[in-house]
């Protein structure tokens, strides 16, 4: 078995995490795009790590896991995956193909008073990124990630690896994921 990134357990930001989801799905809705589990989660993970790249933060301090088709929010999925009627979500989510689900409707505007510019920056221009390239080619991009690339185990009968928020740098840097776990229990 090969040695892999420390994981460093990061507070996930649960108001920062519906804030996002509700960006997305409002974004979705003014361009007139389908927005689909799939398109959602992977808009999550380039701009999460978009803008710690580039502001020294995530935007939802999610705990992502590598599974089968790519780095997944473990927290926005479960939302997703959650019937909004029951958890009074504001979105209308349709189920499409087997296990796939579109997200419209977003019922409320996100909160100005937890999203940042940059964040609703790096959000829309990554949802922007996964719509224009496609399946495929998305798959492929966040496939080749080094994150996702350190967590998966080919070998493993699993089909979730927690992935090492040291990895979501450009550079590996174990020593800035500690500070952001400092970061992320002070939100």
């Amino acid at each position: 078995m090969r040695a892999k990134a420390p994981i460093i357990d990061i507070k996930p930001n649960a108001a920062r995490i519906l804030e996002a989801l509700v960006f997305l799905i409002s974004e979705a809705d003014r361009l007139h795009k389908s927005a689909s589990q799939y398109d959602i989660v992977k808009s999550l993970f380039l701009s999460d790590r978009r803008h710690l790249n580039e502001y020294g933060r995530p935007i939802t301090f999610d705990r992502y896991v590598a599974m089968e088709h790519g780095p997944v929010p473990s927290n926005a999925y479960d939302l997703l995956k959650s019937d909004p009627s029951l958890k009074n979500l504001p979105w209308t989510r349709v189920q499409t193909g087997h296990k796939v689900f579109q997200y419209s409707n977003a019922q409320r505007s996100f909160d100005e008073n937890i999203l940042s510019e940059s964040d609703c920056e790096a959000l829309y221009e990554s949802f922007i990124t996964v719509k224009s390239l496609g399946f495929q080619q998305i798959r492929k991009l966040t496939h080749e990630d080094p994150a996702y690339v350190d967590a998966w185990d080919d070998e493993s009968d699993k089909k979730a690896f927690v992935m090492s928020y040291a990895m979501l740098y450009d550079f590996p840097a174990v020593d800035k994921a500690q500070e952001l776990k400092f970061i992320s229990e002070h939100i």
